[in-house]
């Protein structure tokens, strides 16, 4: 009767140490989903967003960046290569414009050419509202390129694509 119980712990105890492993522990293509996910959030903005908020939230932006990363959207005549220094003064900008605004990134299809970098085609959606009150939803296909540094992934390229 002791064994049983003794095996039945040891048992539960395996099942409980692989559940956290499995949890915990995520392949490259499951960290640049998240990294998709956690881009998402900081670009996300509330009515009730506070001036200092809004400034946190920039710079974490650019945390997820390459030291230079190459932005290009024919659509809003934007092709530059942004150094990572920059990117949150023009998030800061962009963002001011709008009172609200939510992404979402869709059908992500990582692509790994060489070790350590990652191509990723997706669509992402923007619904927001200008601070006038005007509804401006969009849709964009786009081509992103992910670089593996000390196992973060860090974008170096966003390009919009028809």
């Amino acid at each position: 009767m002791a064994n049983s119980k003794k095996i039945i712990i040891f048992v539960l105890i395996l099942i409980a140490g692989v559940s956290t492993f499995l949890w915990f522990y995520q392949n490259d293509e499951a960290k640049i989903k998240k990294r998709f996910e956690t881009l998402a959030e900081k670009i996300e903005k509330n009515p009730d967003e506070t001036e200092l908020s809004a400034a946190l939230k920039s710079r974490s932006i650019s945390e997820l960046f390459e030291k230079t990363v190459d932005i290009q959207f024919p659509s809003h005549l934007i092709s530059k290569a942004f150094e990572k220094t920059d990117i949150s003064a023009n998030v800061m900008v962009a963002r001011g414009r709008y009172s609200e605004i939510s992404v979402k990134f869709y059908d992500l299809n990582i692509k790994f050419p060489k070790d350590g970098l990652a191509d990723v085609y997706l669509s992402a959606t923007v619904d927001a509202r200008l601070t006038s009150g005007e509804q401006d939803n969009e849709v964009h296909n786009l081509h992103c390129t992910l670089k593996k540094i000390d196992k973060d992934w860090f974008f170096t390229k966003i390009k919009e694509v028809e």
